[in-house]
C-alpha cells in the first residue's frame, strides 16, 4: 500500500487527536503558536520554508513564507491543503 506524506500527515493529526496527546493541530479553529503553523507550512512545502507572519480570520489562515528569499502568500482552511495566492516571483 502506498500513502502520500499528505495522507501520513492526515493520519498522524487524527490519530493524535483522538487519543488526545500530541500536538492537536487538526481540526482546530484556532492556533495560537506561529510554531504550529510554522510546523504545518514545513510539512506541506518543505525544510525550506520559514514564516514571516500569519493572521486568522473566520477559519482561514493567512501566512506571509520565506523560501531563500522567494516570498509567497499562502492561505490554508485546514491547515493541510495551502494555496498561494501571491509570489514574489510573479512580480
Amino acid at each position: 500500500m502506498s500513502f502520500t506524506r499528505r495522507q501520513f500527515i492526515k493520519g498522524l493529526a487524527a490519530f493524535s487527536a483522538s487519543t488526545s496527546f500530541g500536538i492537536s493541530v487538526a481540526n482546530s479553529h484556532v492556533i495560537d503558536s506561529s510554531v504550529a503553523i510554522e510546523k504545518a507550512i514545513k510539512a506541506s512545502f518543505g525544510g525550506g520554508f520559514s514564516l514571516i507572519s500569519y493572521s486568522q480570520s473566520g477559519g482561514v489562515t493567512q501566512a506571509k513564507i520565506d523560501n531563500f528569499g522567494n516570498q509567497y502568500t499562502v492561505t490554508s482552511l485546514n491547515l493541510f491543503d495551502w494555496k498561494i495566492i501571491k509570489s514574489s516571483l510573479s512580480n
